[in-house]
């Protein structure tokens, strides 16, 4: 057994949220401004901000910077591929003024961890661009793959240290892709080789089940720093809370956090986020404690989540202070 994935045996916080830059569903916020991030960054009680931090941290997930062509490999085949332009147009987004970065920098009162995501080159024959050399790369090869990604990377660096943010710090990078292929694996393991390197770290947050997510666990094979796996838990779909249990099970055994899933929809029942905060009491799978936690926000922003839906914003918080109780509602089947 590894032993469990706490942010402070890494020196890294223990309560992330992931912020999407474009989407697939009715999110497809990409210049992410301070009235929206300001309920995930300051705990807000009836409207009111209280001075306390809510999420420590955030993860800029790729999804789609312009309309029409989506970076995110999950979305292949519902529009064009991405190309230097699109990874360009994600670079500019993330240091928008006002937006973004800056826009965490501005209402941060204690510093915030960083994680941001690596554009993915997906294996093709479409004419990326020339990602700093001077011929047209095509992602047939990992050669080209490696040059497109390194250079997108080392453009990032540039840009980060020349922003002068004086309340975020860079914690490292995030593979996007949730599972695995055998192309990606010698792919991976350079361009995380080299982010460690730089002195970053790398994160993966794959899905439970998912292939390389399991069979075999490749996660520190392939030199990642920080996974947390998504339990595939909804609330409203055939996978039920064992999935949950069983993600949980899986992470004890090699040291990975855990994802939460917040969202609206069909697949969402109404008490999907009790269940997970339910679930992570120390009578039951102890998340509360030991493991690193990633939130994720499925078509409902932060501030509609605290605004729409206040008792389970304020439960949240609760959970991150170990001050939660279980909290029973209509029809609990556990």
């Amino acid at each position: 057994m590894k032993g469990l994935l706490k942010g402070e045996s890494l020196g890294v916080k223990n309560h992330l949220a992931i912020i999407n830059i474009g989407g697939f569903d009715d999110q497809k916020i990409r210049s992410w401004g301070k009235e929206e991030l300001r309920p995930a960054v300051s705990y807000q009680l009836n409207g009111v901000e209280t001075g306390e931090t809510y999420f420590e941290g955030f993860i800029f997930n790729p999804i789609s910077s312009k309309d029409g062509s989506y970076i995110h490999p999950l979305y292949d085949g519902f529009g064009e591929r991405s190309t230097e332009v699109d990874w360009i147009r994600y670079l500019e987004l993330l240091f928008e003024k006002e937006a973004n970065l800056h826009a965490l920098n501005s209402l941060a009162d204690n510093p915030l961890d960083i994680w941001i995501g690596l554009p993915y080159p997906l294996v093709g024959e479409t004419v990326f661009g020339l990602g700093g050399t001077d011929s047209q790369l095509i992602f047939n090869n990992m050669t080209n793959r490696l040059t497109a990604l390194t250079w997108w990377y080392k453009q990032f660096l540039r840009a980060w240290s020349s922003s002068g943010f004086t309340k975020l710090k860079l914690q490292g990078f995030y593979w996007i892709k949730e599972v695995l292929n055998e192309p990606d694996e010698a792919l991976i393991q350079q361009i995380n080789t080299l982010i460690h390197e730089d002195g970053y770290k790398t994160m993966w947050l794959p899905n439970y089940g998912g292939f390389g997510a399991m069979k075999p666990w490749k996660g520190d094979h392939l030199k990642f720093n920080v996974t947390a796996l998504n339990t595939n838990y909804y609330g409203n779909t055939m996978m039920g809370t064992e999935w949950i249990n069983h993600a949980c099970m899986f992470s004890n055994v090699f040291g990975c956090g855990i994802q939460m899933n917040i969202g609206k929809g069909w697949t969402f029942s109404p008490f999907h986020v009790y269940d997970f905060l339910n679930f992570g009491l120390p009578t039951r799978n102890n998340y509360i404690n030991n493991n690193l936690l990633v939130f994720n926000f499925y078509n409902i922003t932060c501030k509609e989540f605290a605004e729409n839906h206040p008792a389970e914003y304020q439960q949240v918080r609760h959970f991150f202070r170990k001050e939660y109780v279980d909290q029973q509602y209509p029809g609990r089947a556990y």
